[in-house]
This record gives C-alpha cells, structure tokens and sequence, in this order.
C-alpha cells in the first residue's frame, strides 16, 4: 500500500507540472532559434493536440506571420540576385503561411511575368475651355524697327485671328525674327520678348495686355480644383505648397479641409497642375517595418547558511515556589510559603541551537519576445507590467493660515515591468535608423516604511542596421552582495571561537540584461521614375496658356535667354529711376527677438497713390506691425494709410492715396517700418513683389524692387 501511495503521489506531482503539452515547448525552442518553419509545424501539432486552447492557437498565428516574413526576405534577396526558381520558391512558402497578402502575390506575380507592362502615371493636365482653332504651320517672318502694334496685327492676319489691345497697351519700336515657328510658338516669344501677355478670348480672338500685375489679375483665366489626400495631412503642407506655388506678384488661394482631408486650389491652370504634380510625389504612403525584439534577464542567486544558528535570542527565569504552594490560575503567590533561597523553586528557559551547512544556487530567465510593425517615423511603444501604488504624504493646515501639521497621503503609481519606445526610420539604402528607449523596472525589496524600491535599467541609444540585420546588446550587471551575522551578544565577536556562537547567512545576486533587436523592412516608400524627373515652372512672362511638362528644348532655352537679355537691357535704357526697396539688405538677428525693416521709396514723378505687396518666410519670421513713416505727411496728416498683414501665408500689403485731386508726393523717404519677431532658426528673404503707383493725371509708373535677406540664429 504504501508503494502505491509513493507512486500516486509522483504521478500527481508531474502531472501538475505539465501545464504545457510537449509539442508547444519544441515550438517555443524552435521559435527562440528562429527556426520558424518547425515552429509553425510543432505549434500545429500542439494545437491539435488542444483545439481550445488559445494560447496555442496564437503562437501558431504568429509563428505563421514570421514564417511568413522570412521567407518573403529571402524571395527578395535571391530574386535582386537573379535567382528566379529559387526565389519563387521563397514566395510560394511565403504565401503558403500567409495567403491573404496581396503584397506577396504582387511581387511573385510580377516576376514570373517576363515583362511587366508598367501603367504610365496619370499626368494631371488642366484643359482651358476655349482653345484657339489655328493652323499648324510654320512662320517665316522677320520684323526690323516696326510698330509693335503691327507685328501682332500681322501674326493675328497670318493665322486668321483677331488681335484686341487693352487700353494701356504700348505701341514701341521693335525688332524680331519669328522663323520656323508655329502661331502659338510665335505669339509666346513675341508676348515674352515686350514684356506683354494674351488672353484668349475665342476660338479666333485674343487680346493683348501689358504683363504687370494688375493686368494678370484682371485677364488670367483661373480654375479651381480639389485635390483628395490619402498619406499626409492637409494642413501639414499648406505652407510649404503655398511657398512653392507663390509668384513673384501673388500667392496661391489654397483653402484646406481638416474633415476630408483635402486641399483646395484657386488659380492659373498653369499653377493647379504644378500644385497636382507637387501634391502627388508628396502624398506617398510611408514605409513599414517589424521589429523582433527579444529581453532577457538572466538571474543567478547563491544562497549560503553555515554555522549555529538560536531557536529563540532569550534567557528566561521564572520563580516556581515549593510544591503544592503554586501560583493560582492569574499567576498570583501568597506570601506565605515564598522561600528564594532554594534553586530547586526556580526555572530557567535557554535557547536551542541548530547547526546549519546550507548552501543553494539557483538560475532564472525571463523572457520577452515581442514582434512589433511600426510605420516610418512613428514612435512604437510596448508596455507589459504592473502598477505599483507608491505612498506620498503631504502635510497642510487643519485651519486656514495654521501650521502644516495634517498629513495627507495620496498614492502615485508607477510602472514596473518592461517598457520599450521605439521611432524607426526607413532608408532608401534598405537600411533602418532606430531610437530606442527601453526600460525594465522592477520590485528592489522594501525601504523605510515598507514603501517599495523600484530597480530599473534604461537603454536611450540610436543604432543604424540592414534589413534583417540583429543587433546584441548586454552588459547591464547588477552584483548585489549580502552577508548576515547572527549569535549570542559578545561570544559570536570572539576570534575563531566566535562562530561557534553564531550563524552567518551569504546571499549573492547577479543580474544581467541581454537585448537583440532585428528590423525587417517590409514595404518602402514606392517611387517611380516619373516621381525622379524635375518638374520643370514657367518663366514668369510666359502666357500661361502654353505650358512647358516635357521640358524646352536646350535650342529653345538658349534662344529664349538671349531675347530675355535683349530685352532687359532694352528696358533698362528707358526704365525710369523710381525705386521700392528696403533696408538693412542683410543682417542677422537672434532667435525670438524682434527686428524692424525699413520700406523706402525714391520716386522721380508726383504720385497720387501706391499700393505695394511684401512677402516673407512665415516659418522663420512673424510679422507684428506695420508703422507709418513721416515721409506721408507731405500729402497731409489724415492721409489714408492701407496695411494688412497675413501671416498664414507671408504676404503684407501697404498703400496709400492722396485726399486731394492733383495732389501728389515725389522724392526720397521711408514710407513704412516692418516689425518682425524672429521666430524660427533659418534664412529667410524679405521682398517687395509687386508695386502699382499712379500720377494725378492716372498714369501708371513702373517702380524697380528690392529685398532684404535675414539669418536667424
């Protein structure tokens, strides 16, 4: 009986222990060598096993999943080697763990494709809604001192339409050779070369208008258009589209809708399919990437008791009294038969000793093994622990103005347990910086008042790996060492004889804290060759009704450089000296401290009114304030000052107007002063684009412009 009951007890005892079937501990082995093919194989088996059992069923899922992905890096690795059967093997495994993903489909579909047919990128194009109806062929005409007025009356016969001229249309002296061109082609470098433009009214009818700024508002067809966005947030690049949209006389219209996520745009054709073709390389959807991260903390613990060790630290005596003269039930004597001087009426209670010779050393390993996918750039964070309620007590007063002397105590809990923050960032070099932050808390012992000693260990680092490189990190010790002394007061100090009296206890802990961490890249920013080309923007007096997307010509550039020069040179002779420009030209500025920029005219003829548009970097500078300089009160004191100040898209706009009829102001002064507050550390150009001044008589005055360049730092 008794050998039966030995072995029901064995058998209880290992049957309790076994809480895991054998096949999920081969799984859990195989999967910490990343073996994951017999993972997968072992976890199924398991599962089987125990269908309802969850714990299996989610090893298995994700023990497929890396099957899945390591498979799918090396169909990737051996396809880029030429490798092609063998690749397609890796993929079909891949797919085999992993069957619903379209991404492992794609690229096994497309190599066993020989050639991939690519579909061309759909090019956003704006079509005007009235297009002029000319013949294509070329143009042989030269023009030597005539009329410009007639040249374009010339160009309009040759192709059969009808030129009209705005009202301030300058009809000069002009030279030009239009050869081998076509009317379109003809009509832009004749518009380009005397600083005209046209709008086309009709199928047959266009008009011709000087290119300044008000003339380009009063003419140019616009559109509006809206463009929906699926990777980025709209208000994230509504500056930098409004920068690289604005002209050298106006800023883009862009309204933007936080709800849908969208941008809408209200400007030249021109300008909406530059916005477009910007939009579409910037809405890019960002890279992916899973990070296997493994933590252990190997624990070793000696434990060593040698020596003699006291039941009980006490000597007592106790006071008995002859027999059948005992104390009574509540330990009271009478005084009657009380006798001291015998030993036989007193007890002495001494201590018992154990010798001990203990000695233990025992290992622990906790393990984590997370498998994180994070997206580009975003911080992934992991959590797995408890919430320790820590005591903080504060003391204030029970009455209004007394002494703190009421102590309140409230509790803050902290984490303990392993939390990892990890950002990734994907390289285009199939490599991933990653900033890591890691740390593991855990319960120390107990300090003053029992209040808990949190241990922790911290990693901060950043580390730069390939694709499926694993990085080891280790050497995080803790050595803690304590050594006890127990025994009877003043025997256990003697030398040598002292731990016959005594017990000493030894406890030696080591820990160290091993971490490896592998990137696996598994989608990257899809680039095509049409998102490499540069996008090439019109020059600021070409029509916007020819648009160059392929790109000029190198002939054409040069010859339209050379018209460029010739005609610059052309007006400078006739440009008359009134100037628009500000001072200081450049300088630099601290950050977060205010500047001021002072807006000077030199102006040769009386002027009635101006009107002047200023732009500047709102990311670097803040516009505040805009003052009015005494150089105005030569056309009165209550003279009608204009500002308006956008900050949102870096455009100021100042005027004034003279109350009087055929009054006007002319020489040289300061009209405004700008205050600025720097905001942000960068280069930044502060620029007069536009002007538009008039006489008293109603005659427009070209105006020349100047700019200031700031540095904050």
């Amino acid at each position: 009986m008794r050998k039966i009951a030995l072995l029901t007890i064995i058998a209880l005892t290992f049957w309790g222990c076994a809480g895991l079937s054998r096949s999920y501990k081969l799984g859990t082995e195989a999967a910490l060598g990343k073996n994951w093919d017999e993972a997968v194989k072992y976890y199924q088996r398991a599962a089987l096993e125990s269908p309802e059992n969850s714990v299996y069923r989610l090893a298995l899922f994700r023990a497929k999943l890396a099957a899945s992905t390591a498979h799918l890096i090396k169909a990737r690795e051996l396809a880029f080697q030429g490798r092609k059967e063998e690749a397609l093997v890796e993929y079909e495994k891949a797919l085999s763990y992993d069957p619903l993903n379209r991404i492992i489909a794609g690229e096994a579909k497309s190599l066993i494709e020989e050639e991939v047919k690519e579909e061309e990128p759909k090019k956003i194009r704006i079509e005007p809604p009235v297009k002029l109806e000319v013949d294509k062929e070329k143009i042989h005409l030269k023009f030597v001192d005539a009329n410009l007025r007639s040249i374009f009356q010339a160009l309009g016969k040759h192709a059969r339409v009808n030129v009209l001229f705005d009202e301030q249309f300058r009809d000069i002296t002009f030279s030009i050779d239009l050869v081998d061109m076509i009317f379109e082609q003809a009509l832009n470098s004749l518009c380009l070369a005397s600083k005209n433009f046209y709008r086309i009214i009709d199928e047959r009818t266009i008009i011709i208008a000087p290119d300044l700024p008000q003339k380009r508002i009063q003419y140019e067809l616009n559109a509006i258009k809206t463009f929906y966005l699926s990777n980025i947030r709209a208000e994230d690049i509504r500056v930098s589209l409004t920068q690289m949209l604005r002209t050298q006389y106006k800023a883009p219209n862009i309204i933007v809708d936080k709800n849908i996520n969208t941008v809408t745009l209200r400007d030249t054709p021109a300008v909406i399919e530059l916005a477009g073709n910007i939009i579409k390389i910037w809405d890019k959807p960002k890279g992916e990437v899973i990070i296997d991260l493994e933590i252990m903390e190997v624990s070793r613990v000696r434990l060593r008791q040698l020596g003699m060790e006291l039941e009980q630290g006490l000597i007592g005596l106790r006071y008995t009294g002859p027999e059948g003269s005992g104390a009574d039930e509540q330990g009271w004597f009478k005084l009657k038969g009380i006798d001291f001087s015998k030993s036989e009426h007193f007890q002495v209670a001494l201590p018992g000793a154990v010798v001990q010779f203990l000695e233990a050393d025992s290992d622990t390993k906790i393990i984590s093994q997370p498998r994180l996918r994070g997206i580009d750039g975003e911080e992934i964070k992991y959590v797995v622990g408890d919430k320790i309620p820590i005591p903080r007590t504060t003391f204030t007063p029970i009455a209004a103005g007394g002494y703190a002397q009421q102590p309140l105590t409230s509790f803050q809990y902290e984490d303990v347990g392993i939390d990892v923050k990890i950002t990734p960032t994907i390289h285009f070099e199939n490599e991933v910086t990653l900033e890591l932050d890691i740390k593991i808390k855990s319960l120390g012992g107990a300090g003053y008042a029992d209040i808990p000693i949190i241990a922790t260990r911290e990693v901060k680092n950043i580390i730069r790996l390939k694709d499926g490189e694993t990085n080891l990190l280790a050497g995080l010790l803790k050595d803690e060492e304590r050594k006890t002394v127990s025994g009877i007061a003043g025997l256990k100090n003697i030398p040598i004889l002292g731990s016959l009296f005594s017990s000493t206890d030894q406890v030696i802990q080591q820990t160290d804290v091993i971490l490896t961490i592998t990137p696996y890249i598994i989608r990257t920013v899809p680039l095509s060759e049409e998102d490499l080309k540069p996008l090439w923007v019109d020059l600021g007096g070409i029509s916007p009704a020819v648009s160059a997307r392929g790109g000029p010509p190198e002939e054409a550039l040069a010859e339209r450089r050379a018209r460029q020069r010739a005609e610059v040179e052309d007006m400078a002779r006739r440009r008359e000296q009134n100037q628009v420009f500000l001072t200081p030209a450049n300088f630099e500025v601290p950050q977060n401290r205010e500047f001021r920029v002072s807006v000077n005219a030199r102006i040769q003829e009386d002027i009635s009114n101006m009107s002047l548009n200023i732009s500047f970097d709102p990311g670097s500078v803040k516009l505040k304030e805009v003052v009015r300089r005494e150089f105005l009160n030569r056309l009165g004191k209550d003279v009608p000052f204009l500002k308006n100040i956008d900050n949102s898209s870096g455009v100021c706009t100042i005027g004034f107007s003279s109350t009087e009829i055929g009054k006007g102001i002319k020489g040289t002064g300061s009209i405004a002063t700008l205050v600025f507050q720097a905001v942000s550390k960068g280069e930044s150009t502060i620029q007069v684009t536009s002007v538009t001044a008039n006489k008293p008589t109603g005659q427009t005055l070209m105006f020349e412009t100047g700019q200031s360049r700031v540095v904050v730092r």
